[in-house]
């Protein structure tokens, strides 16, 4: 049973970054969990507002079993993954936790992509990119560069026809597997591209390894769910195994046989360099039973979802953000990852909260 029990579901969702967060801190409130609020000081919302994360935490603080379940990494996608958050304690999911458990919801891991509808983060950095060691070289991203011309055109908004004639025929050359990879799997040099994971660790990447790091002080079981959105089947979650072999392996035993080896070939999604799943990895080490996914939601297939990336690279880097165009190329970035749709909503929060539930009740 719903634990407020006149909320309906698609209440739990919002149209704004303020809203979102307001609702979110409300509910945690009322459902028992502690909060705290990471500002980021480097940027403001698209209404001026402060941009925080907002990190719940119910349970014991030495609990030896921690779930962490983070919303908003790639900014826009915080839509879905806030709704789910609010939805599983709007059903009561977290209301009576198992002896010696905590479980943490962060919220808008990436504010300020959340604020401003866009997926990356103020320095144009996707955060799934960006954790890496920026102290040793960079993975080889030089596919990425030979295609930055053709993929954000500072002329795209003019003749977007004509560039988009252009990437077929490099899908036509070299195909469609290595346009997928050479596109999204990660690039350093071409800051005002797609897919940018910056030349430094963001705000966001620190603050996240630090939530993680004190979580792992007294943790022996940790497990960890990152939702994302725009990859797959319309409103079908996929478990995207994170880590090594071994960590897939484990997080096949927790969330079951169809969790995929990002690594192996399995996914939707092309092989990534600096995802936050390495920060997790990092901060349990090796004595710590632990395993993640990220859970994909699909909403348009691939060459919709990627066009809009373009058109808000495009917007960002080439006009004006505030400017005439700004509205059509956001509703595009709405409709790739966050869709209108009540079947579409229904649908990620059974899947959230089946994936939630197994987190806390596998031993």
């Amino acid at each position: 049973m719903p634990r407020f029990g006149g909320t309906d579901i698609h209440d739990c969702f919002s149209v704004s970054y303020a809203e979102a967060r307001s609702k979110f801190r409300s509910f945690c409130e009322a459902a028992g969990f502690s909060l705290e609020v990471r500002e980021n000081p480097h940027a403001k919302g698209r209404d001026g507002e402060v941009l925080s994360s907002d990190v719940a935490s119910k349970g014991p603080a030495d609990a030896p079993n921690v779930l962490l379940v983070t919303s908003g990494t790639h900014g826009i996608e915080g839509y879905c993954g806030s709704g789910c958050q609010i939805a599983l304690m709007r059903d009561g999911v977290f209301d009576v936790l198992p002896d010696q458990t905590r479980v943490v919801l962060v919220h808008a891991v990436n504010p300020y992509g959340f604020s401003h509808q866009r997926r990356v983060n103020e320095n144009n950095i996707d955060l799934n990119r960006n954790f890496v060691d920026h102290a040793a070289p960079y993975p080889d991203s030089s596919a990425y560069e030979a295609i930055h011309p053709l993929i954000a055109p500072a002329d795209y908004g003019e003749r977007p026809d004509h560039w988009d004639g252009e990437v077929l025929n490099w899908i036509g050359g070299h195909g469609m597997d290595a346009f997928r990879q050479a596109v999204s799997g990660g690039q350093y040099r071409c800051a005002d591209g797609l897919f940018f994971g910056g030349n430094s660790a963001s705000w966001s990447n620190r603050m996240i390894r630090d939530i993680m790091e004190n979580l792992a002080v007294s943790v022996r079981r940790f497990r960890f769910i990152d939702i994302h959105t725009g990859l797959g089947p319309f409103g079908h979650g996929e478990k995207l195994g994170l880590g090594n072999f071994v960590a897939v392996q484990r997080a096949q035993k927790t969330w079951g046989a169809d969790v995929t080896d990002l690594g192996g070939g399995e996914s939707v999604s092309a092989v990534v360099a600096g995802d936050i799943g390495g920060a997790f990895f990092e901060a349990s080490g090796a004595e710590i039973d632990a395993a993640g996914i990220a859970l994909e939601y699909g909403t348009q297939d691939p060459v919709s979802v990627l066009g809009a990336l373009r058109w808000d690279n495009w917007l960002h880097a080439h006009d004006d953000p505030a400017g005439p165009s700004a509205s059509a190329v956001k509703e595009k970035m709405r409709d790739a990852f966050y869709p209108d749709s009540a079947e579409w909503r229904e649908s990620v929060v059974d899947q959230a909260r089946s994936a939630v539930t197994q987190s806390i009740n596998a031993s």
